[in-house]
């Protein structure tokens, strides 16, 4: 009569799970950057990334707007952009609109967010804006439709914000 003690079991060979689900993340990892550099275009990868970068900082600027509950401007230029503070409209006598008039500053430092960038595009990026006119961020929390179109050459990108505030990029 056999004990049960004495059975011996023989060790499984093989692979885990673990062991083939991280061999599948690293091939699959491998065959999407070679696929991006074969087939991708470089310029409309960064244009692309441009609008994304663009997208997160319009949500900061917004978010600091209604924190601060000041006005901030974005300002694009064919090499970069930059956002910066409007003055609030303050109702002074005139001796103290004098004095805290002088020695400020409003654009945001080198630690912000909000600091002035230069496009990751190479080459000029055009920007059109609809509906037309400077894009501004304020204390509102319901802002209006709008579309920004960022070119570079042929290549073409859109960041739309729907009502609700959220931004969408679209090639």
């Amino acid at each position: 009569m056999p004990r049960s003690g004495s059975m011996r079991i023989d060790a499984q060979r093989g692979f885990t799970l673990l062991e083939m689900m991280v061999v599948l993340l690293i091939m699959g990892i491998a065959m999407g950057a070679a696929s991006v550099s074969a087939f991708g275009d470089p310029g409309m990868r960064t244009l692309r990334q441009d609008a994304h970068r663009l997208a997160g900082l319009f949500m900061a600027a917004q978010t600091e707007a209604r924190a601060g509950g000041g006005r901030i401007a974005w300002r694009p230029g064919a090499q970069g952009y930059a956002f910066e503070r409007l003055p609030r409209p303050l109702v002074l006598p005139a001796r103290m609109a004098v004095r805290s008039a002088g020695g400020r500053d409003d654009r945001f430092g080198a630690d912000s967010p909000l600091r002035p960038r230069s496009w990751l595009s190479s080459g000029p990026v055009s920007v059109d804006i609809r509906p037309a006119g400077a894009l501004v961020f304020g204390g509102d929390w319901v802002g209006a439709p709008l579309e920004i179109t960022l070119s570079t050459g042929d290549r073409t990108v859109r960041i739309s914000r729907s009502g609700s505030g959220h931004y969408e990029v679209r090639p």
